[in-house]
């Protein structure tokens, strides 16, 4: 059976795929590395994007123009 992944778990998950390009605060990672990290890990992509918002939400993440998600220092003290 499937388990559903927490808010937690997936914004955790998005900064793995952060920590995997060597992303530094301030950075960011447009939305095809998160895609291409989705289908090398064999990831949702839903999750990547509840993972987002949640991190967001939170502070780890800022929405840049373009799409793009800048790692903010909270976001890479967490890593």
């Amino acid at each position: 059976m499937a388990t559903i992944s927490t808010p937690e778990e997936n914004a955790r998950m998005v900064l793995r795929i952060y920590k995997h390009f060597g992303t530094r605060p301030g950075e960011v990672l447009r939305p095809n590395k998160f895609i291409a990290m989705a289908a090398a890990w064999g990831l949702r992509t839903s999750d990547i994007t509840d993972g987002l918002k949640h991190g967001a939400s939170i502070g780890w993440f800022e929405a840049s123009p373009n799409t793009s998600f800048r790692l903010t220092e909270a976001g890479f003290a967490a890593m």
